[in-house]
């Protein structure tokens, strides 16, 4: 019984913990509240759009052409982020992305065993208290997956 009242004493500081959170963020700032969590989609720079969805492809992600310079990169019915083709520092960016995901290890080896030409980090505990690894695309994107220890 006191294991299932812990559980629900972390659960309670949690929503608490949240809830301050959004309280001191809204209340400080100009901009308009937030009402529930935004959709955030990054878009990243590419070289050459052909070559990128080729290599998320070869990963296992799909990926949907817009036109001949963006696409959506999808996965489980989720779009994860975008790919924009011409942009100033396309094949030069420092543009990345995070991805947090459930099982690090799993989607690891996933991209690891892939046809993808990518090499694969390992993944790592790092000081910031996140399990990552990372990549890096053909145009210099490095995208991190990742969760929280």
């Amino acid at each position: 019984m006191s294991r299932v009242r812990n559980s629900i004493d972390r659960l309670l500081r949690g929503i608490r913990r949240r809830a301050t959170i959004h309280r001191a963020a809204g209340h400080d700032s100009p901009l308009p509240a937030l009402p529930a969590r935004p959709s955030v989609k990054p878009i990243l720079p590419v070289a050459d759009i052909s070559e990128a969805i080729e290599f998320y492809r070869s990963l296992g992600f799909e990926v949907v052409a817009y036109d001949e310079g963006y696409a959506w990169v999808r996965h489980s019915g989720w779009e994860l982020f975008h790919l924009v083709a011409g942009e100033p520092n396309a094949g030069r960016s420092a543009a990345g992305l995070y991805l947090h995901v459930a099982d690090v290890e799993a989607w690891q080896a996933a991209l690891a065993a892939s046809d993808a030409d990518a090499v694969i980090g390992a993944v790592n505990d790092m000081p910031w208290g996140m399990r990552e690894f990372s990549f890096t695309d053909p145009s210099g994107n490095v995208i991190r997956l990742g969760r929280n220890l």
